[in-house]
Formats: C-alpha cells, structure tokens, sequence
C-alpha cells in the first residue's frame, strides 16, 4: 500500500479517531491551563486541530479559539462537540487569515511532522509569522527525536507505539503506518533539535519543554518535545 497524502489519510481514520488515537480529554485540559498560564489570553488559531477536542478547553481557559484542519471528515466530527469557529484549509497552501490577525498559533498531537514535502514546513512558518500579532506566538507538539525507536535493518518496519509502525522513507523522513487500519499509512518528516533551531532561526526567542508538565527538557531521550516560539 502507497502512503497517502496526510488529508486523504486523516479522512480515511475520522471516523475511528477518537476511539483509537486521541489523547484522553484531562491531557486537553492540562495542555489548555499551561497554556493560559504562559501567554495572554487572545485569539488563538488550533492549527491540525482534528476532531477539536482542545477547541472546547481553549475556551474555557479564557482564549477564543479557531480550528483549522485541511480534513473534512476530521472538522465533521469536530462540528458535533464545540461551537467555535472552525476553517477547512490546506496550510500547506498557506494559512487563510490576515496579517497579524492571531495572538497564537498551536499545533499539537504532532501536526507539523506531516509537512513532509520539500519546503511545506519553512512555507508554513513563514505564513505562521505573517499571520500573528506583534509579541505573538506558536506552540507546538513534537514527538521527541529520540522516542523514534532504532533501525536495526535499514528500511524494515519498526514499532513506534502500540498498534504503530514505521520505517525509513528518505532523509529525514519515515513512513507511518496504523496496523488496525490495514496498514493505512503515510509520510511524516522526523524533527530533531538541530532541524528546529534552523527552522525557527529567525523567530525572536525559541524555548523547548519535554511536555506540558515542567521539568528540563534533554536533547538525549524523551518522549515529547515542545517548541514555544516567539514572532
């Protein structure tokens, strides 16, 4: 089976999604209050926000929250729990919003590892830069480099997590595949520390956090990887 486009992918596992792959709703509140805790209340753009579930707790932590997925089926699902407003785009085309129009700008559950083509995630920083606000800010969710389990033999499939594989697709790139979905599989890029540091090069201040919950981030081992950048 040939990876498919990230939108044609997330189409295809909407429907399961929450039931298989979201993170539990106390997760989105815990991300909600750290963020309430670190930037000024504002419009705040949930970029790849999915099926919506931090829409809901966005709002209840005092910011106004737009979700934008490139996913119909995902924002159809995302429709029945929260009533903020929500924008089907591809931001891999741009972000469809005017300049320095966002306070924040979120991208969570590892969003930004689907841009995997030449260029898609550069293009989107810079769209991301153009469309906040003086003093705005992006945060986003990463799986941490070294959470990418070892290849012991080039191109053969490898765990990620439970019911998740993947295997080297390229430089820099892995394909992902969902066992209980037949295989369904896509493109993802692998972001290391040295790639973010390039990429936010000329962002005004770049921090990196190992979660949601405190504690020093290590470039060694972990689990997640955190990026508050600052326009």
């Amino acid at each position: 089976m040939q990876p498919l486009d990230s939108r044609v992918f997330y189409d295809r596992v909407a429907g399961v999604y929450d039931q298989r792959y979201a993170y539990p709703s106390s997760l989105g509140q815990r991300q909600a209050l750290w963020l309430a805790q670190n930037f000024a209340p504002g419009r705040v753009l949930d970029l790849g926000c999915g099926t919506g579930r931090m829409l809901s707790p966005l709002a209840k932590a005092g910011f106004a929250p737009v979700g934008l997925d490139c996913s119909r089926a995902m924002l159809e699902q995302a429709f029945r729990k929260t009533t903020a407003q929500l924008v089907l785009a591809d931001a891999r085309q741009g972000l469809p919003f005017s300049d320095s129009s966002l306070d924040l700008i979120i991208s969570l559950h590892a969003t930004l590892i689907h841009f995997a083509g030449p260029g898609e995630l550069e293009n989107l920083l810079a769209e991301a830069r153009r469309a906040l606000a003086p003093g705005g800010a992006m945060v986003a969710e990463l799986p941490h480099p070294a959470s990418y389990p070892p290849e012991p033999v080039p191109g053969a499939w490898r765990e990620f997590q439970p019911g998740m594989q993947c295997r080297c697709a390229g430089s820099g790139l892995e394909e992902m595949s969902l066992e209980e979905e037949g295989g369904l599989s896509t493109l993802i890029r692998v972001l290391r520390v040295g790639d973010i540091s390039k990429l936010f090069s000329g962002w005004r201040r770049v921090e990196l956090y190992p979660g949601f919950s405190g504690g020093r981030f290590r470039h060694d081992r972990g689990e997640l990887m955190v990026v508050a950048a600052w326009a």
